[in-house]
């Protein structure tokens, strides 16, 4: 368990970061919506910080699973990602905080999670040691 704690403490202390930026009313944030503004601030940092956990969940998941079959130490990082994503945007939906759920949001967060997917593995197979902190 203390193995898996410090594999996995970036990913979910930044799980809960997103989780709290997510759900915060939406009175402190700028509104953005519409297809033209797809890749407006507000997308860029959905995009951002779906990268970031990814990124963060596959370099822990590689480190604690290393010696399982490579792809469950892809998979279920980036449903996880995927998952929070979804999560997040129902959860703006359904609670009274002032956020909309977008679609738009939910395709940036896609984005991020690939996109943390593809520096993580262009990193790994970069420098395979350096990354993975063996």
């Amino acid at each position: 368990m203390k193995l898996f704690f410090k594999n996995f403490w970036p990913g979910i202390a930044w799980l809960c970061l997103i989780v709290v930026l997510t759900l915060t009313p939406g009175t402190y944030f700028p509104r953005v919506s519409g297809f033209w503004n797809l890749f407006s601030p507000d997308k860029l940092i959905h995009l951002f910080i779906f990268g970031v956990l990814a990124f963060l969940l596959l370099k822990g998941s590689f480190r604690q699973y290393s010696e399982t079959k490579k792809r469950y130490t892809i998979v279920i990082p980036l449903v996880v990602t995927i998952l929070s994503g979804i999560i997040t945007e129902v959860l703006q939906f359904l609670l009274p905080i002032g956020r909309e759920a977008s679609i738009y949001d939910s395709i940036a967060n896609f984005a991020g999670c690939f996109a943390g997917y593809l520096i993580f593995t262009v990193l790994k197979n970069k420098s395979e040691k350096n990354i993975l902190g063996n």
